[in-house]
């Protein structure tokens, strides 16, 4: 009896037991995942590196190179999200967990621009500020950062010094560099940049340079720009020329004996004058007060006296002389009934002045000017072919000018032939140094159907430089040099006319 209630309280225990474990029972936790991308709220653009937190629960990650994030093995539920990266404002946003599939939210950031923090101020890295003898065309370069990392856009103005116009200004640059050209010898620029993030914008600190002194060019000529001369100066290079006329028209240059002033002829007020500029184009001014004026207004030539300190110029049928600041104008001569004076030479050789005269296309007579007053004395005369404004040789002992040979004569007055002489006024010989002569044979140094103008001897009297164009008076019009006597002939410069050699 006592085995028997031992084996009932055995099975009543192992009956509880196996109660007991089925009541305690536990089924398996199933997880979710929630993903999502965050992205600029204008332009839908991923944002990277935005901080991503999920709540309940407080884990956080970074979004990649495409804004996407994700969360694994999160409990089903509600949760909140919220994206945080600078300079936006946070986003946040609800999703539900769910196990059965994989949740998604987006969420859109919108720029906050109070958190945007402004680019450093422009710094010059070249020049460096204060630099001289900076070249004409230069590269500007600078340095800012952004602690954001935006975008950034810079302008640039660029101003002479004294001046509050800008004479050059660009605007959103995203090069930290800029080129800029035509600058003026020897000024002083001040420039300064303004960098912009989109929100803010910062100013650099005024920088300066000074640009190098005006290059000693040689040669002075005309250029035909926009339909109106121009003055240039340029040296033996293609690449130095420089133009020293903006406005109106300017023609016909002649270099001061000190080579420090160049005068020359312009309608600019209309009817034409004779002006005074520094060499390097700066300080133009007006100096008669009389126009200068004969049959064609590019046909006319003047001259300095040889201190410098006077001009002489034609007037119709008058020769006056005038200071070079506008003062003592004084009539030389009047030219014989019928006749206007055309140009002038003024040689410090005997004190002499030689001019032309004209009477029409074809008419031309050059005569010795007294500077002191008295008759004319004719040393050369053309009745019926062109002749061009003579000039002193250095020694004051020959004459250079243009003549053409040519038999032509017409209403606009055209040349087929026209070359250049040298008349020895002692002798009265008339050399052509338009040919050569070679192996006892005479060879035309210019070529055929052009015509050589407006010569000029060089300073020292070796070379002389000329104006070669087409006789028909459409093509190109090119300076060329050569020796004095008519040898080894070149291009100078391809397109001008008017020269003058300084």
């Amino acid at each position: 009896m006592r085995h028997f209630r031992l084996f009932i309280s055995f099975c009543a225990g192992l009956l509880g037991l196996w109660s007991c474990t089925e009541d305690t029972f536990v089924e398996p936790t199933r997880l979710a995942t929630v993903r999502g991308q965050v992205l600029v709220s204008t332009t839908r653009q991923p944002v990277r590196g935005a901080l991503v937190r999920i709540s309940p629960g407080g884990r956080i990650t970074e979004t990649d190179s495409t804004g996407n994030f994700r969360f694994d093995s999160v409990l089903a539920g509600r949760y909140t999200v919220s994206a945080t990266k600078e300079p936006f404002r946070t986003e946040v946003a609800t999703v539900e967990a769910d196990v059965q599939l994989v949740s998604q939210i987006t969420l859109l950031l919108v720029e906050d621009r109070t958190q945007n923090k402004a680019p450093t101020p422009p710094a010059s890295v070249t020049p460096t500020s204060g630099t001289a003898n900076v070249p004409t065309t230069l590269t500007l370069k600078w340095r800012a950062t952004d602690p954001n990392r935006d975008t950034l856009r810079y302008d640039v103005r660029l101003f002479r010094e004294g001046s509050t116009s800008p004479t050059q200004s660009f605007t959103g640059l995203l090069a930290d560099s800029l080129v800029v050209a035509n600058l003026a010898y020897n000024t002083t620029y001040i420039w300064q940049v303004t960098v912009r993030d989109g929100v803010n914008t910062v100013n650099s600190p005024l920088f300066s340079f000074r640009t190098r002194p005006f290059p000693d060019l040689p040669y002075l000529f005309a250029r035909r720009v926009g339909g109106q001369y121009q003055i240039f100066a340029s040296g033996p290079s293609p690449s130095e020329v420089q133009q020293l006329t903006q406005s109106g028209s300017n023609w016909r240059p002649i270099g001061s004996p000190d080579r420090r002033q160049i005068a020359f002829i312009s309608n600019v007020d209309t009817e034409t004058f004779l002006y005074v500029m520094n060499a390097d184009g700066s300080n133009s001014r007006r100096v008669t007060s009389v126009p200068i004026g004969g049959q064609s207004a590019t046909d006319l030539s003047f001259c300095w006296s040889p201190d410098g300190t006077q001009l002489v110029f034609p007037s119709y049928d008058k020769l006056y002389t005038v200071r070079t600041d506008g003062t003592g104008l004084r009539q030389l001569a009047t030219a014989p009934a019928g006749r206007f004076f055309a140009g002038c030479d003024w040689s410090g050789q005997g004190n002499r002045l030689v001019a032309r005269t004209t009477a029409g296309f074809y008419d031309h007579d050059i005569v010795i000017v007294p500077v002191a007053g008295g008759a004319l004395t004719p040393v050369f005369s053309r009745r019926s072919s062109r002749v061009g404004n003579p000039v002193f040789s250095p020694d004051g002992r020959q004459l250079l000018l243009s003549v053409d040979l040519g038999t032509l004569q017409n209403e606009q007055g055209r040349q087929l032939d026209a070359r250049l002489f040298v008349l020895d006024l002692v002798s009265g010989t008339l050399t052509d140094l338009s040919s050569v002569r070679t192996e006892n044979q005479s060879q035309t140094s210019k070529p055929a159907g052009t015509n050589d103008l407006d010569p000029q001897f060089s300073p020292n009297g070796a070379r002389i430089i000329f104006t070669n164009t087409d006789n028909t008076h459409t093509g190109p019009r090119t300076i060329q040099v050569m020796d004095v006597d008519g040898r080894n002939r070149q291009q100078a410069v391809q397109q001008g006319e008017m020269p003058f050699w300084r």
